[in-house]
């Protein structure tokens, strides 16, 4: 995604953004323990969906449901035990995807299109998959018939803007509390088609997003637990991971994505015979987070270091 994406605040997008009553868009689970600068974001595990949408689209439930992120919330979700701050979308992200820029929009959906000015064509929009995809995995089509022009400023409004403005809020009471902020965002993949596979692919933007010591220590964590580990391939880091991945800002942002296989019964949708298993890991990697993040290894000095890799990336 090339350049800074702008905000859709201050656009005509504001205009008539009716955010619908009672949908909830996410949920913030504060520190139960001491504070640390950790916030763990689960973009796609969200599974509220809304009656209309349910009523729109041509797959069954159990299809819509195949494209979650499914219980990557519940996996982190004793995060605020260890100090962190965990925040989890509540919709689906095939309903609005927050990992987009809100202008990754696929004109050819919608009847009006929207203006050209406020449509962002990449490569995701391309294969279906923008803020209001049009497939869940294997080309299979969401909807059946085109969608009005209003459900994006709808969509936005309600799941996308709130999001973000507490993601943003966030990470800067983070920062000006600490003085840096690390942001975690939690993902799921399918078993990746390899010849050698692996079980969890860390993104850090091939060195843009985080400092270095950052996936580092992640990687040598997990791989203490028996985790096959790859770094940005496939998954180099999604929107959130690039836009908020700020380490000359000191604002340090890491993608982890974890295969659904380790956890997750594909049939049924619910949790596997390795999600507690699973589960223990995750907080086993919280607590070397948070060991390592005490020890001041992400304190001003990193600063340098990460100034000195955007400003050569960008040479």
């Amino acid at each position: 995604m090339s350049g800074k994406p702008c905000n859709p605040r201050g656009t005509k997008y504001e205009k008539n953004m009716q955010i619908p009553v009672p949908l909830t868009s996410f949920r913030v689970n504060r520190p139960r323990n001491t504070a640390i600068p950790l916030l763990v974001s689960s973009p796609h595990s969200g599974r509220n969906y809304p009656s209309d949408f349910l009523d729109r689209a041509s797959l069954s439930f159990h299809e819509l449901q195949q494209s979650e992120d499914r219980f990557v919330d519940r996996l982190f979700e004793n995060a605020p035990d260890f100090g962190a701050t965990l925040i989890c979308a509540e919709f689906p992200r095939v309903w609005c995807d927050v990992n987009r820029d809100w202008r990754e929009v696929d004109a050819e959906m919608f009847d009006p299109p929207p203006p050209d000015d406020e449509v962002l064509l990449t490569a995701k929009v391309k294969a279906g998959f923008g803020v209001i995809p049009r497939y869940v995995s294997q080309g299979r089509p969401v909807y059946g018939q085109p969608l009005h022009l209003s459900e994006i400023k709808d969509r936005i409004a309600a799941a996308w803007l709130p999001y973000h403005e507490a993601l943003a809020a966030l990470l800067s009471e983070m920062k000006a509390r600490f003085g840096y902020a690390v942001l975690l965002e939690a993902h799921s993949m399918p078993r990746l088609p390899y010849a050698r596979s692996c079980d969890i692919v860390l993104g850090d933007v091939h060195g843009r997003s985080c400092a270095s010591g950052l996936p580092d220590m992640i990687e040598n964590m997990l791989g203490s637990l028996g985790y096959s580990v790859r770094r940005n391939v496939p998954y180099a880091g999604g929107y959130i991971t690039q836009y908020y991945g700020r380490p000359e800002q000191n604002i340090h942002a890491v993608q982890l994505e974890i295969c659904r296989s380790l956890y997750l019964n594909a049939a049924t949708l619910k949790p596997g015979l390795g999600f507690e298993q699973t589960q223990r890991n995750m907080q086993s990697l919280l607590a070397g987070l948070v060991a390592w993040i005490g020890s001041g290894a992400l304190s001003q000095s990193s600063a340098p270091e990460a100034a000195l890799a955007v400003e050569t990336s960008s040479s």
